[in-house]
């Protein structure tokens, strides 16, 4: 009686290698080079994911930053001259038409 009322106890590897004699050797074989290769494509694009997006940020940085203290510059005349020769001055000139 209690060999009837037992509850087998097996793992989850067990029960995978249970159930692949359920599937012919060419679905396995098929399966297992997918996923190979699905593994090695999420490889290969996270790391040029990687390399574009550092190269991206060591190429585009440098020009960001200068571009702002060119501003900042540009500003900081347009403030001095503003307070030099008045509210008028600050405005960009218009020439002759």
């Amino acid at each position: 009686m209690a060999g009837d009322d037992e509850i087998l106890v097996e793992s989850y590897l067990e029960r995978l290698e249970g159930l692949k004699d359920m599937f012919p050797q060419s679905v396995r074989n098929l399966t297992s080079s997918t996923v190979s290769a699905g593994w090695s494509v999420f490889g290969f694009t996270k790391q040029a994911i990687w390399v574009v997006s550092t190269t991206a940020m060591i190429m585009v940085l440098p020009y960001v930053i200068e571009k702002e203290r060119a501003d900042n510059e540009k500003a900081q005349v347009a403030q001095q001259r503003q307070m030099l020769l008045g509210p008028q001055a600050a405005l960009p000139q218009q020439g002759a038409r």
